[in-house]
């Protein structure tokens, strides 16, 4: 090649060669033009390529990214699955890891396909940059509770039961049993106490691993990790001596819960008494046990003791903190636990063709903590034993294993009353000198009662007698009323409900209230619509009683309901209907109810609400119409246990400083006439009023402009922020906010409901702040509240706050 030539050829090379700018500005028009056109896919492509090309572009263009990637990102999960959504995640957090908005799409991704470890972080980095939107709290709220059981909260804040085992392990060790198996170590609390107690060597395993890895940070916290193996497995998979090297001598355990053994806790131990611990002494080995089971190689193993039992010339022996457990049982009537079995209402039953109507249990028993029940409870009888079961013998828990413990018992009624439930109750014993109870007038914090309910209620007269199968087959305690036949699940008699469907259908002053503004909404139909022989009523409630009442008036209404359960409960009693997922025709009639049994607002409920929008016809009628949001400011230092560990309650562990940082900031499903507060302002606030036919959303209290310093997502729907103020009436610590709704029909109807009332389907939530504010009587106090899209946050403010 000629240099003339050489020179052409390089000339055209550098006209043909595009800067790094002019390449992105390519891919800038390309994101444009496909933005226009509406194909967020090609769009999202051109605009990651440009960012790609020149990173400088990113602050710029950071809003029109989140505006393609979010309905693409939602398109690609829809269409391609969950795997190439998250593809799509990796490419947006090369271009920005830090960003609030693209961290908390993706902990919601992960969130709603079961992926709450790893959404975690992701909620937490998104939650630190924006603290005060709705959006990141409410997400990071949700999944510290689904990562953590909040049964911890009480148990870690109840000083006797701590201060029990802490005992009950330190005499152990002071005998000799200085090995240790901690099953369950959680927070590893049990295993701390066993290691300043002179442990020689310290084990745990903990299945779960968010709690195992909180488990381990503790034990840093407490410089605590020094000859202590904590495992993230379940104690059946852990080996000799792959894991442990020999048996240990001591197993600490509180695989626990209101019914005693639910946790299976038998099987546990008794694993552990064939695999890892020390065989009992002979005087537990020698107790008869005649049923032959697949388990007798245990019974072998410990009539040969191991030979890592013998140690200088004497044997070795196991044990087991708990060392047992005593269980009781009592018939209790209780007017609130009655309406969660059956449906008892006069008005009602002929809409389900005479049927017994019970509630549906996933589990034998329901727990509650009886002293905290809504109008209390009455006890029938007395608290009578039922079985006893020996950790620390092998032959008592393959007896408990393997039903051969069942037996009648007789309950002599020392009140009259309707027996509506069988309560559980157990004293369990951690050695020959420490025990901890779950009887109600003694209850540790802790606990539960677990119940049994009774379908087939009686009224009972002072010394009649009720008969009670007990029976513990597979490590479950189940108890029921001899003449309870009505609880048989295949009789054709029978139609079970879940809890919420009960919860709304047995409150019988509100439902009593609801169908009158059924009964308005249904003639106000009826003068308005063209076409009174082809109504088509969609009623979305927990139970479509409302529809059921409308098509009683009108026979030829077509019924539409969302739930495939309620829709097979609507034809086991002969009720046709549709899903709305099949609906194709305008609705004349929408019943809602936009709350949940546990007091919040239904996930999506403004989306719902917009989609029914569509479907109704230009004259249709919804109802309720209205949703009012009532707060109200609360001291109550029993919340307290119930969000967040204090470690003057750990006997000397620090866990608060690792623990809190999932501690409760939305308590829901609570009875606030059953939680020991008090308020701190006149009166509750109204705040903010939604439109269940629009989705629109009033102020009831002074708005407020949105700032920069409010730390915001870009994402998330629109926001109306409130500001209302109150003067405090007494001086106190500001625990929480609890808020409950008002619903409402038209400006016409007299329905009207507050979701406060003791009638009410629902129970009440709580938002808790970060900080607990201490308030003086005299000063105003400010709640602020963002609500964006059904999801709402708060803030306090008053000028004597002390945090």
């Amino acid at each position: 090649m000629s240099n003339d030539q050489t020179r052409k050829f390089k000339h055209k090379k550098s006209r043909t060669t595009l800067t790094k700018a002019e390449i992105a500005d390519r891919h800038l028009s390309n994101f444009e033009l496909y933005l226009r056109k509406g194909d967020f896919g090609k769009s999202f492509s051109s605009l990651s390529s440009a960012l790609s090309t020149l990173p400088s572009l990113k602050e710029l263009y950071y809003s029109s990214f989140l505006e393609v990637f979010e309905p693409w990102s939602t398109a690609v999960e829809e269409d391609q699955g969950f795997q190439e959504a998250v593809k799509l995640y990796e490419v947006a957090l090369k271009h920005y890891p830090d960003s609030p908005d693209v961290n908390y799409l993706l902990a919601k991704i992960l969130y709603r396909h079961g992926s709450i470890y790893e959404a975690w972080s992701y909620a937490c980095l998104s939650h630190s940059e924006c603290t005060q939107d709705p959006n990141a709290q409410e997400t990071r709220g949700r999944l510290a509770n689904a990562l953590i059981d909040r049964w911890h909260l009480p148990m870690l804040n109840d000083v006797q039961r701590n201060c029990s085992f802490k005992c009950a392990i330190e005499a152990a060790i002071k005998e000799g049993y200085d090995e240790v198996l901690d099953i369950g170590s959680g927070t590893n609390l049990l295993s701390i106490y066993a290691k300043r107690s002179g442990a020689k060597v310290v084990y745990g395993c903990e299945t779960d691993k968010f709690m195992y890895e909180i488990g381990n940070d503790i034990l840093k916290s407490n410089a605590a990790a020094e000859g202590m193996k904590i495992f993230n497995l379940h104690s059946h998979n852990l080996t000799i001596p792959k894991d442990i090297p020999k048996r240990v001598s001591l197993v600490v355990s509180e695989t626990l819960d209101a019914g005693l053994l639910g946790e299976h806790i038998l099987s546990t131990l008794q694993h552990a008494w064939a695999h890892l611990l020390l065989p009992p002494p002979p005087s537990v080995q020698s107790e008869p046990f005649t049923h032959k089971t697949s388990h007798s190689k245990v019974d072998l193993e410990q009539e040969n003791p191991p030979k890592d039992s013998a140690v200088e010339g004497q044997t070795r022996y196991g044990k087991v903190i708990p060392s047992g457990a005593e269980v009781f049982v009592a018939l209790i009537s209780s007017k609130y636990i009655a309406n969660c079995v059956k449906l008892d209402n006069p008005e009602l039953i002929k809409y389900f063709k005479n049927k017994n109507v019970l509630l549906k249990l996933d589990e034998p028993y329901m727990s509650e903590k009886l002293n905290n029940i809504p109008g209390g409870f009455k006890m029938l009888s007395e608290w009578t034993p039922v079985t006893k079961v020996d950790f620390n013998s092998p032959t008592s828990i393959d007896m408990h294993l393997n039903g051969l413990v069942n037996k009648t018992l007789e309950l002599l009624c020392t009140s009259e009353g309707t027996v509506d439930a069988l309560a559980l109750a157990f004293k369990l014993n951690l050695d020959d000198t420490y025990a901890i109870n779950t009887f109600p007038e003694s209850c540790a914090a802790a606990w539960e009662n677990a119940l049994y309910l009774v379908s087939n209620t009686k009224s009972l007269k002072v010394n009649d007698t009720v008969k009670v199968d007990f029976s513990c087959c597979g490590g479950i305690i189940n108890l029921c009323v001899k003449a309870d036949t009505a609880s048989g699940q295949n009789m054709k008699d029978n139609l079970f409900l879940p809890a919420s469907s009960m919860n709304f259908l047995t409150r019988k002053n509100f439902l009593s209230n609801f169908l009158i503004g059924a009964k308005e909404a249904a003639m106000k139909m009826k003068n308005l619509s063209k076409t009174p022989h082809s109504y088509v009523i969609c009623d979305i409630t927990p139970f479509p009683i409302a529809g059921l009442f409308v098509k009683s008036m009108f026979p030829s209404a077509k019924l539409y309901v969302e739930e495939e359960s309620v829709l097979e409960a609507l034809r086991e009693i002969g009720i046709s209907s549709k899903l709305t997922e099949d609906l194709e025709e305008e609705v004349n009639l929408l019943f809602l109810w936009p709350i949940t049994k546990e007091g919040t607002l239904q996930d999506g409920i403004i989306k719902k609400i917009l989609m029914y929008r569509l479907m109704m016809a230009e004259d249709g009628i919804v109802f309720p119409q209205k949703l009012d949001l009532v707060v109200d400011a609360i001291s109550s230092p029993d919340l307290v246990s119930m969000t967040q560990v204090d470690d003057s309650n750990t006997c000397g562990v620090k866990v608060a400083e690792v623990f809190n940082i999932a501690k409760t900031t939305h308590q829901v499903d609570v009875h606030l006439d059953s939680l020991p507060h008090t308020s701190i302002i006149p009166q509750p606030l109204p705040v903010l009023q939604l439109s269940l036919t629009t989705g629109n959303v009033e102020a009831l209290q002074k708005l407020c402009e949105q700032t920069d310093d409010d730390e915001l997502l870009i994402l998330g729907g629109d926001i109306v922020t409130v500001l209302a103020t109150a003067t405090a009436i007494q001086s106190s610590v500001l625990h929480a906010l609890s808020y409950w709704f008002i619903l409402s029909g038209d400006k016409n109807s007299q329905f009207s409901f507050c979701t406060r009332d003791p009638d009410s389907p629902c129970k009440q939530s709580l938002l808790v702040p970060h900080h607990f504010a201490r308030v003086s009587k005299d000063v105003p106090v400010d709640i602020k509240v963002i609500w964006r899209d059904g999801i709402f946050s708060t803030m306090i403010h008053t000028k004597a706050a002390d945090t």
